[in-house]
């Protein structure tokens, strides 16, 4: 008899121990199924007017859309392919779990030591604020409401390391059309060669159309190439300081060659192309004595022709 108890007994603790087991697997898979899809989202997108990145440590990035363009920190024009990649983010990017309760008060802490926080405005008043950071591989992405849990985010059916639009310094952000000019507000284009003067060259009005001074039998056809070439040359990218370790000693020879456009309302742009680096890889330029910025090999040949290239 006491055997057969035993056996009941031991029947009912195994019967309770899965129905206690099935229980929390249930619990678990509904506080799965339950996660907001759109917790870091915002109901309109088309209303944000103001997004501010705060790094823990360097400087902020503060997008304002200002009439019908956006703006990089109040200085510059900002990229608007970078914008659209901002906001296309933030509308796909959503919860997939909440981190391990185990690791969220870690998770959290490195959250706020390395992440950006990340406002989101609307006619200065604040509709999202939440937290964005990385793990040190760059392979996972956790967002964090000021006082929620830390929650591994994805795009569904991409592997994104999405914290990386988040990370970008304010001169990734600027526009990277470098010439503000077309035919109709342009007025006078200087190419000058330090170590070849005979090369230099003025492009500006010859009475009815564009043509290099000094030289009236340019041919018209590559001088107006060249200057839609100019005209719409974009950096491949911005530098930031500390990037390129000999770039003071760069700049203390000097640039290969240098062009200078005035328009209509006599503003001045200024860019300087310096020697290729790196086994001629690397193609550096500085905009009106400023910012360093990286060219694409057919830009810089597009924009360097000499005064010859134009003699018919």
């Amino acid at each position: 008899m006491q055997e057969k108890r035993n056996i009941r007994l031991l029947i009912l603790l195994v019967v309770s121990t899965l129905a206690l087991l099935f229980t929390i697997y249930l619990s678990a898979r509904k506080n799965f199924d339950v996660v907001d899809k759109q917790l870091f989202q915002v109901k309109d997108q088309t209303e944000i007017d103001q997004v501010i990145i705060k790094p823990a440590q360097g400087e902020k990035v503060e997008l304002r859309f200002e009439g019908t363009r956006w703006r990089v920190n109040n200085t510059y024009d900002a990229d608007q392919q970078m914008i659209k990649i901002l906001f296309a983010t933030l509308l796909q990017t959503e919860p997939r779990r909440a981190v391990a309760a185990a690791i969220q008060d870690s998770i959290s802490k490195h959250i706020h030591a390395t992440g950006r926080e990340v406002e989101l405005y609307t006619q200065n008043n604040l509709v999202k604020h939440f937290w964005v950071a990385g793990n040190d591989r760059k392979t996972e992405t956790w967002f964090q409401l000021p006082e929620g849990v830390p929650y591994i985010v994805q795009v569904p059916g991409y592997r994104l390391y999405i914290a990386s639009v988040f990370e970008l310094p304010p001169v990734e952000w600027r526009d990277k059309w470098l010439f503000n000019f077309n035919w109709q507000n342009f007025r006078q284009l200087t190419a000058t060669f330090p170590k070849n003067p005979k090369e230099d060259f003025t492009v500006e009005m010859q009475q009815t159309f564009f043509g290099i001074n000094g030289l009236p039998a340019a041919d018209t056809a590559r001088l107006n190439t060249y200057l839609d070439g100019v005209s719409l040359v974009q950096a491949n990218r911005f530098v930031t300081p500390g990037e390129f370790p000999y770039l003071d000693s760069l700049i203390a020879i000097g640039p290969e060659f240098k062009i200078q456009i005035s328009d209509i309302a006599r503003r001045t742009y200024q860019l300087e192309v310096y020697p290729p680096t790196e086994k001629n890889t690397v193609f550096l330029a500085r905009l009106n004595g400023e910012v360093m910025l990286l060219l694409s090999r057919a830009s810089r040949e597009a924009i360097g022709r000499k005064r010859t290239y134009f003699a018919k």
